[in-house]
């Protein structure tokens, strides 16, 4: 269970980084049809059932590219299997690597550049709402894959299909929580926000130590997996 706690918290940590949490209003507001504006202030015209209906097309369509993202890296991972031994000390350094990026002890250039897939042509209705999530879970940005790479990794090395997808639902789970909740509370959301907004260093330091720690610990094979 371990792991999928620390799925979870990577998925919420994915959230607050500096590479989502600026344009939520945004992804909202393409989702919904309302404007950012209206959105941040909680204005009376602004349908919340609509907001949250739409987000949570939005949080099925990435959660259903992640899983078959982790289904795929585990599938990888078994036909490596031979080589798990090597291969978790490669993720390993790989990981260590990417947290000390994330920490602004080492810089990785190649991963200071945002590579996205443009969503607003995808905007309006249910089906697009649902592919906007998918394409929002294939543009990942760089800043973000570091996290998105942990647990990609750690389901490469899980052993099964099963693991890996449930380890990567763990991770949308986390990233759909505070998601919907900013859906539904809209304007108190973003007010709360504000007043922790030098706090989002701190996210993203802690994020690059776990990172670290994870990295560590799959080179050491210390790191337990999902029965």
């Amino acid at each position: 269970m371990g792991q999928l706690f620390t799925a979870f918290g990577a998925g919420v940590m994915s959230f607050f980084s500096p590479c989502i949490l600026p344009l939520l209003p945004g992804y909202l507001s393409m989702l919904s049809g309302f404007s950012a504006g209206e959105i941040m202030k909680g204005e009376a015209g602004v349908d919340t059932r609509r907001v949250v209906g739409r987000a949570s097309i939005f949080i099925a369509g990435f959660t259903i590219a992640f899983a078959l993202m982790g289904a795929a890296a585990s599938s990888l991972g078994g036909l490596l299997f031979a080589h798990k031994d090597l291969l978790m000390k490669v993720f390993g350094v790989i990981l260590v690597l990417l947290g000390l990026h994330m920490t602004a002890l080492l810089n990785l250039n190649f991963l200071n550049y945002e590579k996205r897939i443009s969503m607003r042509g995808l905007a309006g209705g249910p089906w697009g709402a649902f592919l906007m999530g998918f394409a929002f879970a294939l543009g990942w940005s760089p800043c973000i894959g570091p996290i998105l790479g942990a647990i990609l990794g750690m389901a490469a090395v899980s052993g099964t299909a099963t693991k890996g997808v449930l380890l990567l639902l763990a991770y949308s789970a986390g990233l759909a929580v505070p998601l919907l909740a900013a859906a539904l509370l809209t304007a108190r959301f973003f007010i709360l926000l504000a007043r922790f907004k030098s706090a989002m260093r701190w996210v993203e330091l802690s994020a690059g130590v776990i990172l670290i720690v994870v990295g560590i610990l799959l080179f050491l094979d210390k790191l337990m997996f999902v029965g």
